[in-house]
């Protein structure tokens, strides 16, 4: 495998890897590393051989690459979203299986064409989508399919950050690069459909509040990509992307999901709640989470006691999950994130080895980001819209001018 995109995402990827070395899952080998700037590729092959004990070699160009290693099979693309279809559908045009971080791309029409490439080529299209792979995710999975709430008719998603600090990097803060709510609310439009089913249709309002945001030292992480980068950014930048939404969501099953996202302001909520007929759930499942199990007239059920419980029998975790969270609880372990980067690529691995599918798909992969823009198309279109619209690309103002904007047609 190669990685494609040096940047701090893809720091963070070889972290990834370094948690699988040395194991019964270390099924994948880098053999390179590729960015537009060779000093992002350099430092990212510095890094992975101070993690892995081998240095990848080291490219500027895709088709380069591919030319000079002929036994070269997947790539692992961690660049921003608003260039992941074109890296995607290279990889995939050249015979490489691809791995791509979340978003599929950045936007509908872009993921549509990565889809439509993968299935031409018949080569593997997986995205990598982190927070279904931790152990609170599988469980309320197990508990929704169990019957364990009864029927879910309510949820709510609630994330509301206050303040005007730069999310991670000044390019989520612009439309056409792919801003905060794309790069992180398609997380939890998977993780509702994950739990809940298809949306069908949605109401909502946006807005953006903060029109600058600035540097925060909490910003830079303890890697040497991140520090340099850090260093170099502005103290102010100007917003351009809307950083405030709201949102009724209508599933396909007859559930309603109040939406409530944003980063921006003077007020913040965060709350993840599921209800069914028979009991709730605390807790969609997220990156080191915990979820909570309560019923009417029964103490509350932590995630531990759930796994111990008859409520528990019949979840299985893989071999790898077990191997990583052995406890089945990721909460307070300081590597959780690092630990499901690993789960991605071990699944890339056995893919390609015809062991299994992958669970996140292109397709799966468009349906989240459809589901994110149906809240902006929504605001636009001043009404309700449906989710099947959105996804052929029918309802499509909003996504029009990014795609105007990058030349994607």
């Amino acid at each position: 495998m190669a990685l494609v995109g040096c940047g701090g995402m893809g720091t963070r990827h070889l972290h990834g890897l370094k948690q699988l070395l040395g194991t019964p899952f270390d099924l994948v080998e880098l053999s390179a590393v590729c960015d537009i700037s060779a000093e992002n590729a350099q430092l990212a092959a510095a890094e992975a051989e101070s993690l892995l004990g081998v240095r990848p070699q080291v490219y500027t160009d895709i088709e380069e690459m591919v030319r000079a290693l002929p036994d070269l099979e997947a790539v692992d693309v961690v660049t921003d979203p608003s260039v992941h279809h074109t890296i995607c559908c290279q990889a995939l045009e050249l015979g490489l299986h691809v791995l791509v971080e979340k978003p599929l791309a950045i936007t509908v029409r872009a993921c549509q064409r990565i889809v439509d490439v993968a299935e031409r080529s018949g080569r593997i299209l997986s995205v990598a989508e982190n927070f279904r792979r931790d152990p609170s995710a599988r469980i309320v999975h197990h508990l929704i399919g169990n019957g364990s709430i009864g029927s879910p008719y309510m949820g709510l998603y609630h994330s509301l950050g206050a303040g005007n600090p730069i999310f991670i990097s000044p390019w989520r803060h612009r439309r056409e690069l792919g801003s905060f709510i794309l790069d992180m609310a398609v997380h939890f439009t998977h993780m509702i459909r994950y739990q809940l089913g298809d949306f069908a249709e949605v109401y909502a309002d946006a807005r953006m509040v903060e029109q600058e945001r600035q540097k925060s030292a909490s910003m830079s992480m303890d890697y040497a990509f991140y520090k340099r980068r850090f260093a170099a950014m502005p103290e102010r930048v100007s917003a351009a992307a809307e950083d405030m939404t709201q949102a009724v969501f209508k599933m396909e099953s007859g559930a309603t999901l109040n939406w409530l996202v944003g980063i921006g302001g003077h007020a913040s909520a965060h709350r993840e709640l599921i209800m069914g007929h028979e009991g709730s759930i605390e807790g969609f499942g997220v990156r080191g989470g915990r979820v909570v199990l309560r019923r009417y007239g029964a103490e509350d059920m932590s995630q531990e006691q759930i796994l111990e419980s008859a409520e528990g029998d019949g979840l299985v975790f893989d071999p790898l999950t077990r191997y990583l969270f052995p406890s089945g609880v990721a909460d307070g372990d300081p590597l959780v994130d690092l630990k499901l980067i690993a789960y991605e690529l071990h699944e890339m691995a056995e893919a390609v080895r015809g062991k299994r599918d992958v669970e996140v798909d292109g397709a799966c992969g468009l349906k989240d980001v459809a589901a994110l823009y149906a809240v902006f198309e929504a605001w636009r279109a001043r009404g309700v819209v449906r989710l099947s619209d959105v996804e052929a690309c029918r309802v499509y103002a909003y996504q029009e001018e990014i795609d105007a904007a990058l030349g994607i047609t």
